[in-house]
């Protein structure tokens, strides 16, 4: 499902601090539907906080649908190109660098949360962004085999593995330990076990077989 298209402007003047204000009701929903849920959070809510109106709103997403696809797509554009960085290096070079996964998630752990509460939101077919993060993992499923399968052809993998299988195993990884460094961050070292898990499959995946 598509956003609903906002009315055009023209001329649209930015804030004093470099902010528009679109960007900044962008950060606010997503603060609150971290905190809350989308199901959860009213389009007063995210009004009341930035101190505009409803029809605010409105005007700059046309629905509290398309705010919600505002923020995924405003706050999933650096995740993807991070990803498809590295799916430029390949091989061990690219899985080498898994651990700024975690990296990211520990210097902006409200972006971690955002994104494990839209997904626990949106878990069922007909949900409202659940096309989308389908199609999310299925890419990042996809990058990272290809990772694995430039280091089977350079021959730095030397493992027999299959790497759409590994792949499903790296991002289970990734977003298991995720939502367990959320819940308890006392009891779980993020980076410690993210550079574990990563010299690990190195080394079996550069194993002689």
């Amino acid at each position: 499902m598509k956003p609903p298209t906002a009315p055009r402007r023209s001329g649209r003047r930015e804030r004093p601090d470099g902010r528009s204000r679109r960007e900044e009701l962008i950060k606010a929903a997503a603060a609150l539907f971290a905190a809350h849920g989308y199901r959860d959070t009213s389009l007063a809510d995210i009004a009341a906080r930035v101190g505009v109106t409803q029809q605010a709103l409105l005007y700059y997403f046309g629905s509290k649908a398309g705010l919600l696809h505002a923020v995924i797509d405003a706050r999933d554009g650096e995740s993807v190109r991070f990803a498809t960085e590295l799916a430029t290096l390949g091989g061990v070079r690219a899985l080498d660098r898994i651990p700024e996964f975690a990296e990211r998630n520990i210097a902006d752990p409200d972006l971690a949360r955002l994104f494990a509460v839209l997904v626990a939101e949106n878990l069922t077919p007909g949900d409202l962004a659940h096309d989308h993060f389908v199609q999310r993992y299925r890419n990042l499923r996809g990058i990272i085999a290809s990772m694995i399968e430039a280091g089977l052809r350079s021959g730095e993998f030397r493992a027999a593995v299959s790497p759409e299988l590994k792949a499903v195993e790296i991002v289970a990884f990734i977003e298991g330990v995720n939502a367990q460094w959320l819940l308890d961050p006392d009891a779980i070292d993020l980076a410690a076990v993210t550079t574990a898990f990563t010299r690990d499959l190195i080394k079996t995946l550069t194993a002689a077989p």
